[in-house]
């Protein structure tokens, strides 16, 4: 009998044992939809029974990033809490401290870019068994950006021409009409939309599909326009206005060229001529004006003497 009871603690122990070292994250709600602007909860709920060594952590992976590269915006740990992410200021836990097997967090004015993955993770040593962890995913409903609208290629009488219009931002993803001049585009038979990529198509365009178009983007948060005016032009006009285009752009190298012309050639006049001779150069075989003047003197006197001499011999004789 004692042997039975025995056996039967021994089973209770292994059981106590197995339920202690095991800590479980459960995630209530693996989606949350908020709008811009509003509050939301990131439910994560645990079970296990904190102990001196007992962590709670969430990770914020934005947009498309896997969970596992996500960066830390809450940290837990001996009574300490800390908030390093960007998010700090907007970003709270649900009870405090976070020990009683919820460790949920608010988020509050959520922006666009809070969207992503969100991890919450318990460790609590030496409980080690069981999942520790758990994700998130937040999308935040934000109504359409002003959409950018644009005419791709030229609107020339008799081909086909196409309207752009898209917003950078909106979730979930716009939808996009096209107007001209208050009337839908549906009632042109030339026009194709497609309210997807936001693109009208007109077909062998006309001087009638002159003047204005308006788009509108929507989605469940609200709606954005933009307007476009298109001004078609006959094939005639547009060659002339390629020509006028050319002939312009000539006259201006033209322009250009001759005056870059007459600045080189103005340079060049005003270049002054080096001498052949610098003024302070000093020649070896030059004499001083005394030498000079001294050599004439000289010649002059021996002229003098042999002239006095041929006349006193023809007197003589």
């Amino acid at each position: 009998m004692l042997q039975k009871i025995l056996l039967s603690f021994s089973f209770g122990l292994i059981f106590f044992k197995e339920v202690v070292i095991t800590v479980d994250v459960t995630i209530p709600e693996s989606t949350v939809v908020g709008k811009t602007g509003s509050n939301v909860l990131l439910p994560c709920i645990y079970s296990s029974s904190p102990g001196s060594q007992f962590v709670l952590e969430w990770r914020f992976a934005p947009g498309n990033t896997a969970p596992s590269d996500g960066r830390q915006i809450y940290y837990y740990s001996d009574g300490k809490m800390y908030k390093p992410g960007s998010q700090s200021e907007r970003l709270s836990i649900s009870v405090t401290p976070p020990v009683t097997g919820i460790a949920s967090i608010h988020l509050n004015n959520i922006i666009s870019a809070d969207t992503g993955s969100y991890v919450c993770q318990v460790n609590n040593p030496p409980d080690f068994s069981g999942t520790g962890s758990g994700i998130v995913k937040l999308i935040v409903q934000v109504p359409p950006s002003t959409p950018t609208c644009q005419l791709n290629g030229k609107a020339i009488a008799g081909s086909d021409a196409t309207l752009m219009c898209s917003s950078a931002e909106g979730y979930p993803t716009p939808v996009y009409s096209w107007t001209f001049a208050g009337s839908k585009v549906s009632s042109f038979p030339s026009m194709m939309e497609n309210e997807r990529s936001g693109s009208l198509l007109i077909t062998n365009i006309s001087q009638a599909n002159s003047g204005t178009y308006q788009c509108v983007a929507t989605n469940d948060q609200g709606t954005a326009t933009c307007e476009l005016t298109v001004s078609v032009t006959n094939a005639a006009d547009a060659g002339t206005i390629a020509g006028a285009v050319v002939g312009v752009l000539l006259a201006i190298l033209l322009i250009v060229a001759v005056a870059i012309y007459i600045l080189c050639y103005r340079g060049k006049q005003k270049k002054p001529l080096k001498p052949d001779y610098p003024g302070n150069e000093i020649r070896e075989d030059a004499m001083s004006p005394g030498m000079h003047d001294g050599r004439r003197s000289s010649q002059t006197d021996s002229y003098l003497l042999n002239n006095a001499t041929t006349r006193h011999e023809n007197m003589v004789v």
